[in-house]
């Protein structure tokens, strides 16, 4: 396969329902696409799930996003095409810009761009492409609210459609309370909470009267680059770890492994973004891995277009997902517009995928091109 040319643009996509976390509100996101065009006229689409600014990561936003893409990344595909005369599969794509630290999200975008172009080459969906065997599947919603009411409000929603599991966003000052409400309201329902490292090591005893509610997990309590403090909490506090933040690469999750080695498995539990460990090939060898060592994953959202999303929802028929995982809204649709030609939907909170190849849904280009603002492109020799 030989690439004519890529280009980047920022698709402004609006939320139907304000977004609030740890680190903010958010109500637009800016996402930076990447379209890889062959010589033979096939457009691979890569979403990179940025947010508005790098509290959840660093590099998590699109000007930094855009600037690795525009300066490292696609360059390095450039000169790997002149050397090698093209590219025959993702691993090639991944290893012409493997030198490059860091940038993982926008790493992403050009594999999630190549996995299409696979797709189309095979007429495949990406499931089989992936070795997924699991085609229904229960899937969660999170909930970010400002306070209490909200946050019912939006749980009532959300049982009402049928989803079966709920998280819940939390900090100092806003964790105990919200959590025990939606417990009470909802005693049987799977219930976690998310504090996106809000938490550092003079306030985390709090969380330990999270204990008593029966929760599958408590989400990163503690610093986005650490796993070796939350192994420590992780022996004073009865509910099971779950690291999002800290784990990037299968390297990451080794060092998890370790450090909780004398725990019981299920004590641990790792959230896989495949934006956040570069890319889907990572993200399987990550839940592999995890599989392996009898360690439950689940897929985490990033508040993804329906494309994006629906690529998600395809790896998630990989058995090795032992947990629902973040792919719907508690109010239906994430957008009030969205990419797609047709919009995601289950029912009863499960979520069954489809023939369709790649993602298994196409871009609505009249939609796309209308809420896009052009970047840059880079050509190919």
């Amino acid at each position: 396969m030989k690439f004519r040319k890529a280009s980047v643009v920022i698709v402004e996509l609006t939320l139907r329902t304000p977004f609030t976390t740890s680190f903010g509100t958010s109500t637009v996101m800016h996402r930076p696409f990447v379209l890889l065009e062959t010589e033979d006229g096939r457009v691979g689409v890569g979403e990179v799930p940025t947010l508005s600014n790098p509290a959840y990561k660093a590099e998590c936003d699109h000007p930094a996003v855009l600037t690795s893409l525009r300066e490292f990344l696609l360059p390095s595909l450039v000169r790997a095409q002149e050397t090698h005369g093209g590219f025959s599969g993702v691993d090639e794509v991944i290893r012409a810009y493997d030198w490059v630290k860091g940038a993982v999200l926008a790493k992403s975008g050009i594999e999630a761009a190549m996995w299409d172009l696979m797709a189309q080459e095979q007429h495949l969906p990406f499931w089989k492409m992936w070795g997924g065997t699991r085609t229904s599947f229960t899937v969660g919603v999170s909930i970010g609210g400002k306070n209490i009411e909200q946050v019912l409000g939006l749980a009532e929603n959300a049982v009402s459609l049928g989803y079966q599991r709920l998280k819940v966003k939390i900090w100092p000052g806003f964790d105990i309370e919200p959590a025990r409400a939606l417990r009470e309201r909802f005693p049987d329902v799977l219930l976690q909470v998310d504090a996106n490292s809000a938490y550092d090591m003079t306030n985390w005893t709090r969380l330990k009267e999270l204990d008593g509610l029966d929760l599958l997990l408590i989400e990163q309590p503690l610093y986005d680059d650490d796993i070796y403090l939350q192994s420590l909490i992780s022996k004073e506090i009865t509910t099971p770890i779950c690291l999002d933040e800290s784990i990037h690469s299968l390297r990451d999750t080794e060092v998890a492994l370790a450090l909780w080695g004398d725990l019981a498995p299920e004590r641990l539990v790792i959230n896989i973004k495949p934006p956040r460990v570069s890319g889907f090939t990572e993200a399987i060898a990550i839940a592999k891995r995890c599989e392996e060592a009898g360690v439950r994953t689940w897929i985490g959202g990033m508040l993804d277009s329906a494309w994006g999303k629906a690529s998600n929802l395809n790896l998630n028929t990989l058995t090795a997902f032992t947990l629902p995982g973040d792919h719907f809204s508690p109010g239906g649709a994430y957008f009030v517009e969205d990419i797609t030609t047709a919009s995601l939907s289950c029912t009863n909170g499960l979520y069954t995928v489809g023939p369709g190849i790649g993602p298994g849904l196409e871009i609505d280009w009249e939609v796309f091109n209308r809420l896009s603002h052009p970047q840059f492109e880079v050509a190919f020799a």
